[in-house]
């Protein structure tokens, strides 16, 4: 079960709403940005993300809404009076006169910056988590479903190699054949069909047949083709770093076969398995 590292996932609940998005990185980095009374729960949110999510870059984002942007944003009763008591001792203290000194319109705007810990907090964690394990979920989600569709992408680019790998393997066994036939046909001219020009014939055909066998190279690519099937039907949700080392692996198995071909059709054939292998390490970019 292949994901993507990019994704995003929502949820509203009667006090927030929780956003949940990420992009690619090779390692797990967690951001969250959340109102500054609740960063109490910024690392249990953390641990539960890195639970489930391995790689990426994703942001958590914590908005006020519905009771949030009124009841809940509006300080109570009791704590207006309790700092404008605090205030009126220090004014009289000094000599002001204290409904002069302390205007409605200020006392509020401090009590909305400085908001106090008070009884709602146990709501608010309780309203936050589930919209967070909603929104986690429908993240998630995502994600599958579009590891799904890259895995569909990267599963037709390895049956192409696939068949390529097949093609070539035959063209690699017919090639010191034809290798003898040029040969003896070059003797032929040089007139040396003769007892050394047979030993002579034998040793290049021996040189030339070790130096293009591609046997050893088309066996793990079959290894590693069979190996990538399995890894995109796993159930296990972030295989990317395998199939990343995988289509390394390959990659190095193909320009050895290029390396080594003296046929146009197998050159081609590898020119084939190089391009569909780099646009499946492009799609692996994208997931975890």
């Amino acid at each position: 079960m292949t994901r993507s590292m990019t994704a995003y996932g929502k949820a509203h609940t009667k006090i927030f709403l929780v956003e949940i998005h990420s992009v690619n990185r090779k390692s797990l980095d967690i951001n969250i940005n959340m109102p500054k009374e609740l960063l109490a729960m910024d690392m249990s949110l953390r641990k539960a993300l890195g639970e489930v999510v391995k790689r990426g870059y994703v942001t958590v984002r914590v908005t006020r809404e519905g009771e949030g942007s009124g009841a809940l944003h509006l300080p109570s009763e009791e704590e207006m009076k309790r700092v404008h008591g605090e205030w009126s001792k220090r004014a009289a203290g000094l000599g002001y006169d204290t409904k002069e000194a302390i205007p409605f319109s200020m006392l509020v705007q401090y009590t909305l910056s400085n908001p106090t810990q008070g009884a709602y907090d146990a709501k608010m964690e309780k309203e936050l988590l589930k919209g967070f394990e909603e929104a986690l979920e429908a993240f998630i989600k995502m994600k599958v479903t579009e590891g799904k569709a890259l895995a569909s992408d990267i599963a037709k680019r390895v049956k192409i190699i696939e068949e390529k790998v097949k093609e070539v393997e035959p063209l690699s066994e017919k090639a010191p054949k034809r290798y003898q036939e040029k040969l003896e046909k070059r003797l032929e001219e040089l007139k040396l069909n003769n007892q050394e020009g047979e030993e002579r014939l034998m040793r290049e055909l021996v040189i030339f047949a070790d130096r293009i066998d591609v046997t050893e190279e088309i066996t793990r690519l079959h290894s590693h083709v069979k190996q990538l099937y399995i890894l995109l039907k796993e159930e296990k949700p972030c295989v990317g770093k395998e199939l990343d080392f995988l289509t390394q692996e390959m990659n190095r198995e193909v320009n050895t076969i290029a390396a080594k071909a003296q046929e146009l059709e197998i050159t081609q054939a590898a020119l084939v398995m190089k391009g569909e292998l780099g646009k499946i390490r492009e799609q692996l970019q994208n997931l975890e």
